[in-house]
Order: structure tokens, then C-alpha cells, then sequence
């Protein structure tokens, strides 16, 4: 159902966001986990024994966009069987305000970095954006 939301959301605001192909979307899982260590497949990452703490921030899915600024990004749901491309998070932000509240992830191409906001209302942050999170 929060994949309808998301298409749903991107067709409604007008923003050009790229499903990744399947082969695509493998590359991108494996490039996490072999990266940052997280199995973005299972369920609830974040609350891994491994997983670092993240800030409870109920405004934390506006702040991520902020994060990833002018710079492409992947989004994902919980199990990452869809994944987005985005061109800025500007993009994401747009899709993201006309979505219902939902758990959602987002990486670069590089996975250099992980955010995810979760039900909980908490940021979770992986790699570069861990400092990033450790502020908030």
C-alpha cells in the first residue's frame, strides 16, 4: 500500500523520480549492506542490536531532504523492494509531504550514507550521515 502512496505521490506532484530496474535495485541493497553493513531487505534495520541510535524527531522526514540537499538519492520503503531515484531532495521532500506518514530510507547512489525515518518518529542515520543525526 506504501508504494501506491509513493507513485501516487510522484505522479501528483509532478517530479521526475526513476524506478530502478530490478537488476538496478539488487546492486543498490548488496552496495548497502557491503558499505554500511545494513541488510535494508529485512525488517526494521534500524532496530538491529548493530544499528547506531538515532534522535527522535517528529519533523525528521522534512530534515532528511534537507540532508541530502542538491545531490541525487535512492528511497525506499521498508524492504527495499522498490527503490527511487531522485534528483534532489527538493524532489523528495515534494512527494514526501503528499504521502500519509511512512517508514522510509534514503542513500545516495555511492552509499556513502543511510537515513531512515521510522514510525517511532525517530532519525536513524548510517555512515557520512551519522554525524549529521548526532546533531539533530
Amino acid at each position: 500500500m506504501n508504494f501506491d502512496h509513493v507513485a501516487s505521490a510522484i505522479v501528483n506532484m509532478g517530479v521526475q523520480a526513476d524506478l530502478l530496474k530490478e537488476a538496478e535495485r539488487r546492486s543498490a541493497v548488496i552496495r548497502v549492506l557491503e558499505r554500511l553493513g545494513v541488510d535494508v531487505t529485512s525488517c526494521m534495520p534500524w532496530n538491529r542490536v548493530s544499528s547506531t541510535e538515532g534522535k527522535h524527531r517528529p519533523d525528521g522526514w522534512e530534515l532528511i531532504p534537507k540532508y541530502v540537499g542538491t545531490n541525487r538519492c535512492l528511497m525506499f520503503l521498508e524492504g527495499a523492494r522498490s527503490i527511487w531515484k531522485f534528483s534532489c531532495g527538493a524532489d523528495l521532500l515534494r512527494v514526501l509531504e503528499d504521502c500519509p506518514p511512512l517508514e522510509f530510507y534514503v542513500c545516495d547512489e555511492e552509499a556513502s550514507y543511510l537515513l531512515c525515518s521510522n514510525h517511532h518518529d525517530f532519525i536513524v542515520g548510517w555512515g557520512a550521515a551519522l554525524p549529521w543525526v548526532a546533531r539533530c
